[in-house]
């Protein structure tokens, strides 16, 4: 049987309600990722030009270093639900640092995002020029309020 995971990054919680919803339907394990500086209330702060999210997402080359979540778990899994809050329609740079690191090179990876307003489609095509080695499938912005049926409508939308 195909081993899955749900990788996961959040900051606020958003994310991860998410990605227990998606773990519960799919039956994949959680896996957070952390960066190794986590981000307070004032990084977070968007409206401040000068926060830590603002100059990381204006600035492409920026990969915070990460707590590398559990190799054996990345390398045995054939499909990998990565999820992250949308900054400035991209990824924040945290998943790049791990997507550079080649661990999901080769595997199916369904992206999704939390996002109150901003959809995932500029995200989705950048992750897919940026790592053409991984097989992208279709990405879905979520809010916390995601329910099961969402969840299963998304996966069937691959298999098409």
């Amino acid at each position: 049987m195909p081993k899955q995971i749900v990788l996961y990054f959040s900051c606020t919680g958003h994310t991860a309600v998410v990605a227990q919803k998606i773990s519960r339907v799919t039956g994949a394990q959680l896996v957070p990722l952390e960066p190794q500086q986590p981000y307070t209330s004032d990084d977070l702060d968007w409206h401040n030009p000068t926060s830590r999210v603002s100059l990381e997402s204006a600035d492409d080359t920026v990969r915070p270093a990460i707590q590398l979540p559990n190799q054996r778990l990345l390398e045995q899994a054939d499909t990998v639900y990565l999820g992250a809050p949308i900054w400035w329609s991209q990824v924040p740079h945290v998943v790049n640092t791990l997507l550079e690191t080649n661990l999901l090179r080769g595997k199916t990876v369904w992206q999704f995002c939390t996002s109150s307003s901003t959809p995932i489609a500029v995200a989705n095509d950048r992750l897919r020029c940026a790592y053409p080695g991984i097989h992208w499938q279709p990405g879905r912005r979520f809010t916390h309020a995601i329910n099961g049926h969402e969840v299963e409508a998304w996966l069937k939308q691959g298999q098409r």
